[in-house]
């Protein structure tokens, strides 16, 4: 009797233990596949050390928000190839106000606090487009 009462024990921590650990393994997957779905990079909200500057601020639908620059500073530090900027290529499918850079590897900016036809620097390639 004694012999089957400590089999029956086992048996059931063995089961409790199996239960806890799928249920571990399933929150811990759940965790990656939503950060995954996220974007697949994790991005920290307030870096901490010399690289902290690079991490670009989000607008709309995740764009990086665009830096609007003068004609006076463009003409200056970015001179127009072929006396005129290109314009930025506007993607029905992005969220109102993100424009794609003509420049690779084309990355969307929240422009949506820049006039049309204000000049926006792609912060990634250090070239100047015009917002369409």
């Amino acid at each position: 009797m004694k012999g089957n009462i400590m089999n029956m024990k086992t048996r059931l921590i063995t089961v409790v233990s199996a239960v806890a650990v799928s249920c571990l393994a399933f929150v811990l997957s759940n965790t990656a596949v939503a950060q995954m779905k996220e974007g697949g990079m994790y991005q920290q909200q307030n870096p901490k050390g010399p690289d902290s500057s690079k991490v670009s601020k989000q607008g709309a639908g995740g764009a990086a928000v665009a830096t609007q620059i003068t004609p006076q500073d463009a003409a200056k530090k970015y001179p127009a190839q072929k006396g005129k900027y290109p314009m930025g290529e506007r993607d029905p499918h992005n969220a109102d106000g993100v424009v794609n850079s003509p420049y690779p590897p084309r990355t969307g900016f929240d422009c949506s606090n820049i006039p049309h036809g204000g000049l926006v620097l792609d912060t990634h390639v250090n070239k100047v487009f015009v917002r369409p």
